[in-house]
């Protein structure tokens, strides 16, 4: 198992984050990043966050020691700052896949499932201190192999997917490493595969689905890139105003 010095060492050594903060406990990774005064690239993880929260204030929930709760802080200049979102579950996807052997489904905005059970959720606060500012919040199911009553049926872990334990700071290490070669890729403009894992671990190119867009439209799925969604008859929408995709 990784210890929190050798963890910050090989992500200093592998990625753009020169700096890791380990505690027991806080409120939330979201929170403990946007106050920690130092400047620059860094890492927030916390063992357990007793007010963890997704998208749109709704909680989240991590059993003590067991799950990854953790915050990336960067500052970067994105060319399309909007793709963001989209490109996030799939640098998680990437660390994660290798440990289940199998793939991992994307549900738009910002979870991923296995085997229809929530695995994971990503969320980003954006300009937290000014242009260019991130904080970009993973949560990983990692070791728990029991859930609350009301998640028992809808949630699963990496663990009770794959029968074995995972060390938290090598998965952390891997989805930094995954984040990094991301990025890299949104600033050169080089995501065209990222792009094409998106629309197939979306599962529903091709086929008829209802989107949400402040409004329920309906059709068939013809084109989905980091800026836009069309459904059949050529209607498009900013893809940043899509707030779930499903099938019909």
């Amino acid at each position: 198992m990784l210890t929190a010095p050798q963890l910050e060492t090989l992500l200093a050594q592998r990625t753009r984050f020169r700096r890791l903060l380990h505690v027991t406990s806080c409120t939330s990774t979201q929170d403990l990043a946007a106050a920690e005064p130092r400047d620059g690239d860094a890492v927030f993880w916390a063992d357990h966050q007793t007010k963890g929260r997704g998208r749109q204030q709704r909680e989240w929930h991590d059993e003590p020691g067991a799950d990854l709760a953790v915050t990336f802080r960067l500052r970067l200049a994105l060319p399309q700052p909007l793709a963001l979102p989209a490109a996030l579950p799939l640098a998680v996807l990437q660390a994660c896949e290798p440990l289940l052997g199998r793939p991992l489904r994307v549900k738009w905005p910002n979870d991923l499932f296995l085997d229809g059970r929530k695995l994971c959720g990503v969320l980003i606060d954006a300009g937290f201190a000014g242009p260019d500012s991130y904080l970009i919040g993973v949560g990983v199911n990692c070791n728990r192999v029991r859930f609350p009553p009301d998640l028992e049926t809808i949630a699963t872990s990496l663990a009770a997917a794959s029968g074995h334990l995972v060390d938290r700071g090598a998965l952390l290490l891997a989805i930094a490493e995954r984040l990094h070669t991301m990025l890299d890729q949104l600033v050169a403009r080089r995501h065209g595969e990222l792009e094409a894992l998106f629309r197939d671990r979306l599962g529903l190119f091709g086929r008829r689905v209802v989107v949400d867009v402040g409004g329920a439209q309906v059709g068939v799925l013809t084109g989905l890139d980091f800026q836009q969604l069309t459904l059949d008859g050529g209607r498009s929408w900013p893809l940043a105003i899509v707030r779930s995709i499903r099938a019909e």
